[in-house]
């Protein structure tokens, strides 16, 4: 397969092997199958590409999906209704592949979620975390352990705390100023 200087994208058919439609009547048999295979084969291919973002991937993709028309294609099918139908099969093809990578990552995320979270590392550090938030007006100390500690957005805190989002942020803002300012008195 040659590259492509221009797009980058791997050529699977050059236009000197591209065999025209007749006029007269289409391709029958093996003819038509090769005629279709060599017209679309590198619009399917940039279509699947777009898609997965990578050319081993994208290579692999629409070879399924021609393999995949072979045993469906019809010869009485005019040259936009054959196309469509190939743009179908990728489609197909796209969610198969993305509903296969997905899954394997799946029983990774089960294990994730039953494991019991990992014990704090730094226990020092967590002292002096509890000593400086003790410092703080309560809500203060609320916005940053909901911000920081446990992992909200903006939205979340302003959600958990009935507060608007320009409020929340406005707080932590002056919590995290009080904090570094509380911090330097207990150095």
């Amino acid at each position: 397969m040659g590259e492509d200087k221009t797009g980058g994208a791997a050529l699977f058919a050059s236009p000197a092997k591209v065999v025209s439609l007749p006029q007269a009547a289409a391709p029958s048999g093996q003819d038509h199958l090769t005629w279709a295979y060599q017209t679309h084969v590198t619009a399917i291919y940039q279509y699947i590409y777009s898609r997965v973002g990578n050319r081993p991937d994208a290579e692999d993709l629409t070879a399924q999906v021609f393999m995949k028309a072979i045993s469906g294609m019809r010869n009485d099918v005019s040259v936009p209704e054959l196309r469509s139908w190939l743009y179908r099969v990728a489609q197909t093809t796209l969610a198969d592949h993305w509903r296969e990578y997905y899954a394997e990552d799946a029983g990774e995320l089960d294990d994730d979620v039953t494991r019991p979270p990992a014990p704090r590392e730094n226990p020092e550090a967590v002292h002096r975390v509890d000593a400086l938030l003790a410092t703080l007006p309560e809500s203060y100390r609320r916005v940053l352990e909901l911000r920081f500690l446990r992992g909200y957005s903006v939205r979340e805190t302003a959600q958990e705390l009935s507060l608007s989002e320009t409020n929340v942020k406005v707080l932590q803002f002056r919590a995290l100023n009080r904090a570094g300012r509380e911090r330097g008195r207990m150095s």
